[in-house]
């Protein structure tokens, strides 16, 4: 199944579009003619904060958009959040941007506020359609709220999977309640879809294509710099890149890795941050790993024990660094218990990685096929997880880089960038907006 839609034939807008052009090519040559200006109509494409995978959605959306004359408007809630420490990218971007709240930490601002805030931004820009992020947020409500009393098509972006976390009954009936205000979806993988089917929208009206990444930059930046350290000695090292918090199973993950043979040559990196740092450490210590507070090239120390497995713990870093530390793995792992999709193995996968993940993960569900670019595990089996990195270490670096190759041949037909906007297209389509 991919998250790529099809190209859809020439629909009404794109028809009358088209018609409006031919009838002002002629008014140049027929000066009794009157040029026509028809205003393009708008999607508002609502996320509670940007960060590097939203701009790549909404550049997508740009792109596929565009061809059909339909403008797109990126609505971000806030300019800062709690949660992630990216840094605000305001500039270089083709389409519209409005922010709420620009100096406002998201889960910080009260919810009356918000409600009142996104409504009178909606009454400004007057959107024909908004793409909202989700339904249970105080933004999300409200943007919801105002389609409906505005008469504008509503389109539920979602990632939620029907086994990700604990439902009740009752929950699930007032959350289907709502739901049913939506015209559309767009989703990432199957299970994404089927939940939101079973809460309310057709499933004729859901359309997959949301979790994407800037593939080509991944692609591009993990390449230059396998160029530019080529000289550089790094040993092979397992990448996870998570916050550091209970459901994304790094304890595990650290204990799975120190049950390798010493002679296995590896170590682990652990890129990120989080309320859990210290414990991680501290864990590692107590099973006598190495432990590094950087990447392993920026790494000087003389008394490093030589060959000694090592963990590493370079800190969060911003989008301009991944795809060095994709670059000089071998191998990129997603230990979590439960993740609802995981743009991470995205982005492993566009720098040509081979994959070890949870069988828990959406995006293992939609990317990772057994043997051929990585292999699954279970997330709460120990055994399971040694066993999973003891096969990628018994690899020769041409057969991993082989797998790696598949993933991004993989990656490119089932999750492309374009797929976003495409999906966001055949959306508006199904809705009756276009």
């Amino acid at each position: 199944m991919s998250c790529h839609s099809a190209s859809s034939p020439e629909i009404p807008q794109q028809r009358l579009a088209r018609e409006i052009e031919i009838l002002n090519t002629i008014s140049n040559f027929v000066p009794s003619l009157r040029r026509v200006d028809v205003p393009m109509p708008s999607i508002a494409i609502q996320f509670a904060r940007f960060g590097p995978y939203h701009l790549a959605r909404i550049n997508s959306a740009f792109e596929a958009l565009s061809e059909i004359h339909w403008s797109v408007i990126g609505l971000e809630t806030a300019g800062c959040d709690t949660t992630y420490e990216w840094k605000q990218e305001i500039d270089g971007h083709t389409w519209k941007r409005h922010t709420v709240f620009p100096n406002d930490k998201w889960e910080l601002i009260p919810k009356s506020k918000v409600e009142r805030e996104i409504c009178s931004t909606l009454n400004a820009l007057k959107p024909d359609a908004v793409a909202i992020s989700g339904w249970g947020s105080s933004d999300a409500r409200a943007c919801l709220n105002w389609c409906a009393k505005n008469g504008s098509i509503a389109i539920a972006m979602s990632e939620t999977r029907e086994g990700d976390g604990t439902r009740s009954w009752l929950k699930e009936r007032l959350k289907s309640h709502i739901i049913q205000k939506f015209d559309g979806g767009l989703v990432g993988s199957r299970s994404h879809r089927d939940y939101l089917s079973k809460l309310g929208i057709p499933s004729e009206k859901i359309r997959l294509g949301y979790n994407v990444v800037d593939n080509n930059y991944f692609r591009t930046e993990s390449s230059n710099w396998r160029k530019a350290d080529r000289d550089i000695e790094i040993r092979p090292y397992f990448l996870a890149s998570n916050r550091f918090i209970e459901r994304k199973n790094l304890d595990r993950l650290i204990s799975a890795f120190a049950k390798l043979p010493k002679d296995t040559g590896w170590d682990l990196c652990l890129l990120g941050d989080g309320e859990l740092r210290n414990s991680l450490v501290n864990h590692c210590g107590d099973l006598d790993l190495g432990i590094e507070h950087c990447a392993s090239w920026e790494s000087h120390r003389s008394d490093k024990i030589p060959n000694h497995p090592t963990v590493y713990f370079p800190g969060f870093r911003q989008i301009e660094e991944l795809p060095r530390f994709y670059a000089h793995a071998g191998c990129f792992i997603h230990p979590a218990l439960e993740e609802p999709w995981g743009l991470v193995i995205n982005e492993a996968m566009a720098c040509g990685l081979p994959i070890l993940s949870s069988s828990n993960v959406g995006a293992a569900e939609e990317l990772v096929d057994e043997g051929v670019n990585g292999w699954k595990f279970e997330p709460g089996s120990l055994d399971s997880i040694t066993s999973s990195m003891e096969q990628i270490a018994a690899l020769k670096v041409e057969e991993r880089h082989a797998m790696g190759s598949e993933g991004s041949r993989i990656l490119e037909d089932r999750c492309p960038t374009r797929a976003f906007g495409e999906g966001l297209a055949k959306c508006l389509e199904v809705a009756g907006a276009l």
